[in-house]
């Protein structure tokens, strides 16, 4: 999730503050146009898309970091401030397919209150709030054998290895990691070791 000031006088976004995976470190500042999230969100449409990658339109130079980053959908709602676009809240998953109209039902609300009770987009502590309330529930929702599990996928090893070492059989360390990549959305290791990064469940 990331909050973004957008300035149409000289048409540009900056990032103002981010919970989760950092695409764009807070105060990089570009064109609207070279990012499709802000570019139509920047006309006070809401931006939505479910598979970046079969997009014909996705295809601006932040796009394509995005893209690399490991994000395959993602959306963005305008944050307006009597009436006017001044920035937007965005997120990105990394599951492709994923239907991103229902979180753009749900985040447009929240950005007319977030404008409303921040005065001039004082997002940082509004967002460092979220960052510690994301943290807090992803540490509660693994198991401690989860964190174990995780811990030797970001090691490199085989279930094989994993068994051996956690001393359970390697069937039962597939049911963890099947378990494991659930909650972390991921369908394979690289993506359940950079998911719990993002998370901030590895170091």
């Amino acid at each position: 999730m990331s909050v973004a000031r957008i300035d149409l006088r000289t048409s540009r976004f900056e990032i103002a503050a981010d919970a989760g995976a950092e695409l764009l470190a807070p105060g990089t500042a570009l064109p609207l146009s070279t990012c499709s999230y802000f570019a139509q969100v920047s006309e006070g449409r809401a931006f939505h898309d479910d598979d970046f990658d079969r997009s014909c339109a996705f295809d601006r130079p932040v796009d394509g970091v995005i893209l690399a980053t490991g994000f395959h959908s993602g959306c963005s709602v305008p944050l307006r401030d009597g009436g006017e676009v001044v920035g937007a809240i965005s997120l990105s998953t990394s599951r492709r397919g994923h239907a991103m109209a229902g979180f753009v039902a749900e985040l447009e609300p929240l950005a007319d209150v977030l404008v409303a009770q921040i005065d001039g987009l004082r997002i940082e502590a509004a967002v460092r709030a979220l960052r510690s309330a994301g943290r807090a529930r992803s540490v509660e929702v693994l198991t401690a054998r989860e964190q174990e599990l995780l811990e030797c996928l970001e090691e490199g090893l085989r279930f094989k290895q994993v068994a051996r070492r956690l001393g359970i059989s390697q069937a039962t360390a597939k049911t963890h990691a099947r378990n494991l990549f659930r909650k972390l959305d991921a369908t394979s290791r690289a993506e359940a070791v950079h998911a719990a990064r993002v998370r901030g469940l590895l170091a």
